[in-house]
């Protein structure tokens, strides 16, 4: 960015992990007020929580299936299985959520 003579403006969350040690060239830092997250992040404003939710009810219809067939293992799975289920629940996700959270944080026009 610096060779292209960009800048950008970042803007942080509080979260207390998210420090620099150093001063970045180009790149401004502007951190959030405290508990201003959900209001300007769409994901923090329901996305990721309609994600969790469609993730777990397919973990929950998968393991109902299972206890069916006889398994004893119902709640193991596998990390493949874990990235499927949540691509699959990512893809469940309605376009009219994801406009709602963006409505919601009031930051766009």
């Amino acid at each position: 960015m610096r060779v292209a003579n960009r800048r950008v403006c970042l803007f942080v969350d509080n979260f207390s992990g998210h420090t620099v040690d150093y001063e970045p060239t180009n790149v401004q830092l502007e951190f959030f007020e405290p508990n201003l997250t959900p209001f300007v992040q769409p994901c923090d404003a329901g996305i990721i929580r309609c994600l969790k939710a469609l993730y777990r009810r397919e973990f929950c219809h998968r393991a109902i299936e299972l206890d069916d067939a006889g398994e004893r293992e119902i709640y193991k799975i596998n990390l493949l299985e874990g990235m499927m289920m949540v691509q699959r629940a990512w893809n469940q996700v309605s376009q009219q959520t994801i406009t709602n959270c963006w409505n919601h944080t009031q930051i766009q026009s």
